[in-house]
């Protein structure tokens, strides 16, 4: 069973089921060092952008509705060490927004209730993201 999809990552989909998304936090930021002046407080000058995150927290529920085998894929493609194109459900329900070029940092879960094949029955699951990089503007999804 599969809901709708809301966002890929690559030829990761995520949806209401199996991998359900439940939260988006985006950063982006530029840099503003400080610097010293004599007889006066530091001035703060802009040196450029910064480094954006971008991270998606989910849950999946393996013995009801799967998740499992999706959520070990989207390991295998972080372990490729290939960057992935990140796309989001385009507004409407058709197409697709393409949000840029990213890699995957960091993939984690959660199990709670643990049961005999030692996954969780409830996974909450973490995956941060970050622009591949060059000169496209990776800048956000809102």
């Amino acid at each position: 069973m599969a809901g709708v999809p809301i966002l890929a990552i690559g030829p990761h989909i995520f949806a209401s089921l199996p991998l359900s998304l439940q939260k988006i936090t985006e950063k982006t930021k530029v840099n503003w060092p400080a610097a010293a002046r004599f007889g006066i407080g530091p001035a703060r000058q802009f040196t450029g952008l910064g480094e954006d995150e971008f991270e998606i927290e989910g849950l999946y529920f393996d013995q009801e509705w799967g998740g499992h085998a999706e959520y070990l894929a989207l390991k295998v493609t972080q372990r490729a060490g290939e960057p992935v194109e990140l796309l989001g459900a385009a507004t409407g329900g058709f197409g697709a927004s393409i949000f840029g070029t990213v890699v995957i940092l960091e993939v984690g879960a959660t199990h709670e209730h643990i049961d005999f094949s030692g996954i969780g029955r409830k996974v909450a699951f973490t995956v941060k993201l970050a622009p591949f990089g060059g000169d496209s503007a990776f800048g956000g999804l809102l």
